[in-house]
C-alpha cells in the first residue's frame, strides 16, 4: 500500500467532518447523515486520532475550528465539491439536467413544495433539487446552483431578482381568537400571547409603534427560534405572530389560521425574498426555468393575499 493511500482517513470520519464543516453545528451535521450528534463526535475523535492533531474544539455545545482544523476543512469541502459535480454529470448522463436551490424553511413550506409539481409538468427535462436550510448561502462552498434568500440586497458578487415583497400582518389559529374575543383594537392584542422570532425580535415593538403609539409595548412572550417555528407555534393555538403576507396566505386561505387584515403592517420594513445566482450562469437555461416558476409562485402568492385584504 502507499504512502498516499494508507495516509486517508476512515471515509465515515471524513464525511462526518465534511457535514461539520459545511453546516458549523454537530447538531445540522447529524441531521444531515441522519446520525446522533454523540456519533458525529465520535468520528470526529476518530479522525483527530488518526491524524494526531486536534480540529476542533468544543466549548459546550458550541464548536470552533482549530488553525489546522480550519485548513483541513477547506481542503476537506473543496474535494468534497468536485465529487458532488462529478456525480451531477453521472446524474445528468443518466437524469438530466440537475439543478440545486437553497431555499428557507419558511419558503419551501409555503412557496416551492406546493407548486413543485407544476415545476415538473412544464420542465420533464430538469431535475429540481431543494435544499431547505435556514442557514446563509455560500456559493463558493456549497453545492448549488442558486437560492432564495431572506435579507436585504446587494448579496456580494450575486445577480438577484426580488420574488417578494413582504408585510407583516397578526395571525393566531381562530380557536385561540374566539377564546380572547372581541379583539377590536389593536391594543387587544395585549390580551394574547405574542410570539416572536429571532430573525425579527424587535417586530411587535414596531408594529405597537405604528398601530397604538400612546400603549406601552408588550413584551412577547414566546420566541421561535425561526420564522418556520413561530409560524407553527401560532398554528398550534399557542400564540399570535407578525407573520409574512403573501408567503402566508395559503394559510389563511385554508382556514388553518386567521388574518387581522386591517393591521397589516405597509410600514414595517421587512426582509423581502429575493432569487440569488452565479453571474456567469444568468443565460443558463435551468436559472431560468427556476426564476420564471419562482415568478409564477410569487404572483400566485400575490393573488392569495389580495383576496384577503393584506
Amino acid at each position: 500500500m502507499s504512502k498516499t493511500q494508507s495516509a486517508l482517513p476512515p471515509l465515515a470520519s471524513l464525511r462526518a467532518f465534511e457535514a461539520l464543516a459545511r453546516s458549523g453545528s454537530v447538531k445540522l451535521a447529524s441531521e444531515s447523515l441522519n446520525l446522533t450528534p454523540s456519533a458525529i463526535s465520535h468520528q470526529i475523535r476518530t479522525l483527530e486520532g488518526h491524524f494526531g492533531v486536534q480540529l476542533v474544539r468544543r466549548s459546550g455545545r458550541s464548536i470552533e475550528f482549530t488553525e489546522s482544523g480550519a485548513i483541513y476543512a477547506s481542503a476537506v469541502l473543496s474535494s468534497f465539491d468536485e465529487l458532488f459535480r462529478a456525480g451531477d454529470l453521472l446524474e445528468d448522463q443518466k437524469r438530466g439536467p440537475i439543478v440545486r436551490v437553497s431555499v428557507t424553511p419558511t419558503f419551501a413550506m409555503f412557496a416551492a413544495l406546493p407548486y413543485l409539481e407544476k415545476f415538473r409538468i412544464d420542465n420533464p427535462g430538469l431535475d429540481l433539487r431543494l435544499e431547505a436550510k435556514n442557514t446563509l448561502v455560500d456559493f463558493e462552498r456549497d453545492n448549488i446552483d442558486a437560492a432564495v434568500q431572506f435579507g436585504e440586497p446587494p448579496f456580494g458578487t450575486l445577480t438577484y431578482h426580488r420574488l417578494l415583497r413582504s408585510r407583516a400582518a397578526p395571525c393566531v389559529d381562530p380557536k385561540l381568537l374566539d377564546r380572547f374575543a372581541p379583539i377590536q383594537h389593536p391594543e387587544d392584542l395585549t390580551k394574547l400571547p405574542l410570539i416572536k422570532f429571532a430573525t425579527a425580535p424587535d417586530l411587535w415593538r414596531r408594529w405597537f409603534e405604528e398601530y397604538e403609539p400612546q400603549v406601552a409595548t408588550k413584551e412577547p412572550d414566546l420566541v421561535g427560534d425561526s420564522l418556520l417555528t413561530a409560524i407553527q407555534m401560532a398554528r398550534s393555538s399557542i400564540g399570535v405572530v407578525l407573520a409574512p403576507f403573501p408567503l402566508v396566505a395559503p394559510l389563511v386561505s385554508s382556514g388553518a389560521l386567521t388574518v387581522m387584515a386591517q393591521w397589516g403592517s405597509k410600514g414595517i420594513a421587512l426582509r423581502d425574498f429575493y432569487f440569488t445566482h452565479r453571474k456567469v450562469d444568468g443565460s443558463s437555461e435551468k436559472i431560468k426555468a427556476v426564476h420564471k416558476w419562482l415568478k409564477a409562485v410569487a404572483k400566485a402568492l400575490e393573488t392569495d393575499s389580495r383576496k384577503l385584504g393584506v
